[in-house]
């Protein structure tokens, strides 16, 4: 790589570290623009990119497998880590005809549920010993760290043989009194379902999936679920209703009734977090829990989704569930968000269908 655009890298590297920002993003024709305190602002001293920087820059984060996959699908996801150890999620792509970069800090430590601002009832999710725990909510919310930290406390805590499908690996763990193997979609498994249908071959006890978006792959994780595994994975999905409506018509019709019962049967339990700004500029973690009692379950396994709502409200008092409403009221009393903040929070998050 030419010895300039080396030294433009480590410039920006050293200005993401300076500024504490976490993410970076390069576009031609624009500075390249750092995020810091969730507000996006040009990095100092940086002159406009061209399309050969671009172009230099990018190549030379792929290996010659990316680079096929980003010709073919003009899109492309890695992750990286640099010389001043710092490690990158990427995100490779086109705009107007021009290589674009996105690029997202993961931090070198993993927090612990307690440290992530998550509620007693999420923390418990952490050493249950079967099923299918769903971590949900908008982009940006941390899902990824959450499911991080459970089996970071793994890890520490249990000797278990743990597997990561990921896409791609992001935090790179340490084996401690646990196993772990991490697997990429694309170089060591073919796809999220393949990676989980390999898994339930395998003396695994814990899986981890960045990604459960496609339905082959949903009706493969309630499989593993029901084998007696534990498996956390991350689904693109805003609402918990909306994440087991999801789930349950990856399904044929005909059997659907079976997805309900398996679900009903299998599920562990539900997070759905957001992100949102407090009064002292940082981020506040805001938290909807929803560990399924018997009622739950039979709302679930009736197919009765639009209820599950109101179950939840009148089960507040069930250490397994905690409503958003009452996430962002708690915030609020706390002196966290104001109550402008609660007017526009509440209304949607009462809408949960």
């Amino acid at each position: 790589m030419d010895t300039s655009v080396e030294l433009v890298i480590r410039k920006l590297l050293s200005a993401v570290d300076t500024y504490r920002a976490t993410d970076l993003h390069l576009s031609v024709g624009n500075p390249p623009m750092m995020r810091v305190a969730g507000k996006l602002a040009p990095v100092p001293d940086q002159p406009l990119l061209t399309p050969s920087f671009m172009e230099t820059i990018v190549l030379s984060w792929l290996d010659d497998d990316d680079r096929e996959r980003l010709y073919e699908k003009k899109d492309l996801t890695v992750a990286k880590t640099f010389e001043n150890k710092k490690r990158f999620r990427i995100s490779v792509f086109y705009q107007q005809g021009h290589l674009s970069a996105a690029l997202m800090l993961v931090p070198d430590i993993i927090p612990t549920v307690q440290q992530l601002g998550l509620p007693v009832a999420a923390q418990q999710l952490a050493s249950v010993n079967s099923g299918l725990v769903l971590v949900i909510g908008p982009y940006g919310s941390q899902q990824d760290l959450t499911i991080a930290s459970f089996i970071e406390s793994r890890n520490q805590n249990t000797q278990s043989h743990i597997v990561t499908i990921e896409e791609p690996v992001e935090v790179l763990f340490n084996d401690n009194r646990s196993v772990i193997d991490q697997r990429e979609v694309g170089k060591d498994v073919p796809s999220v379902a393949q990676g989980l249908k390999f898994i339930l071959e395998e003396d695994v006890d814990v899986v981890m999936v960045t990604d459960l978006s496609d339905h082959d792959a949903m009706r493969m994780a309630l499989q593993v679920a029901g084998s007696g595994k534990v498996i956390y994975a991350i689904m693109n999905a805003t609402t918990i209703v909306g994440a087991l409506t999801t789930i349950i018509h990856s399904y044929p019709g005909e059997d659907q009734d079976q997805a309900r019962s398996e679900l009903a049967g299998n599920l562990a339990g539900v997070i759905n977090q957001r992100l949102v700004t407090s009064v002292a500029g940082d981020k506040v973690m805001l938290a909807e829990v929803m560990v399924p009692n018997d009622p739950i379950k039979n709302i679930i396994q009736t197919g009765e989704l639009a209820q599950l709502p109101n179950a939840m409200q009148t089960s507040v008092g069930d250490p397994g569930i905690r409503t958003m409403t009452l996430a962002v009221q708690e915030a609020a009393q706390r002196g966290l968000i104001t109550r402008q903040d609660v007017d526009r929070l509440v209304p949607q998050q009462r809408r949960l269908t």
